[in-house]
């Protein structure tokens, strides 16, 4: 059986930690089921042209949202995907919408879906949905915009202990290419 892609992205920024976020939410998914695509802009030769390759074929789209600058990179990467696959749900996560959830859907129409506060859980039953069809009005923890534009606000999601989450994968992304980048080894 052919595992279900899930293309997930970092924007460009001027520091270069690793995409923690994105390695959390990334690692609830199971690996025999899921294929995760981790691409960064600030680690990726030509990220825009990467993410439009990956999302090919690909379940959804996830965007971490950096309140600031980040979103001008955030957004160029989110409306291309969109212009290229039209009916790829794309998923915005992270502080940005975390704070403005129905703004972010208000003021973005290529933005599907938004998540709120920890998105670890939420994202594991969000793909799950995605894959089977389900309606999303049974996902605690996002905001989201119906077929006919009504943007609809889930109740919260109580936060997880994280000492009962999964390990972290880290071989979902060159280690390496970061150490490099920051011209030190920390993590």
């Amino acid at each position: 059986m052919a595992r279900q892609k899930i293309v997930l992205y970092n924007p460009k920024a001027v520091f270069y930690d690793m995409p923690l976020a994105l390695l959390a939410i990334a690692s609830m998914l199971d690996p025999e089921h899921y294929e995760v695509v981790i691409i960064d802009g600030r680690i990726h030769r030509k990220p825009l042209q990467a993410v439009i390759e990956a999302c090919e074929g690909a379940l959804c789209l996830g965007v971490t949202s950096l309140t600031g600058n980040p979103l001008r990179d955030a957004l160029q990467v989110t409306r291309r995907a969109r212009a290229s696959y039209a009916d790829l749900p794309i998923i915005w996560g992270g502080w940005h919408t975390s704070l403005f959830p129905e703004e972010t859907l208000r003021d973005e129409p290529a933005i599907d879906i938004t998540v709120l506060g920890q998105g670890e859980g939420t994202f594991r039953e969000l793909v799950a949905c995605l894959e089977s069809g389900a309606d999303l009005i049974h996902v605690n923890g996002i905001c989201y915009r119906t077929k006919e534009g009504d943007i609809v606000k889930n109740p919260g999601r109580a936060l997880e202990d994280m000492n009962f989450l999964p390990r972290v994968n880290y071989e979902l992304i060159d280690v390496e290419a970061y150490f490099k980048a920051k011209k030190r080894r920390q993590f």
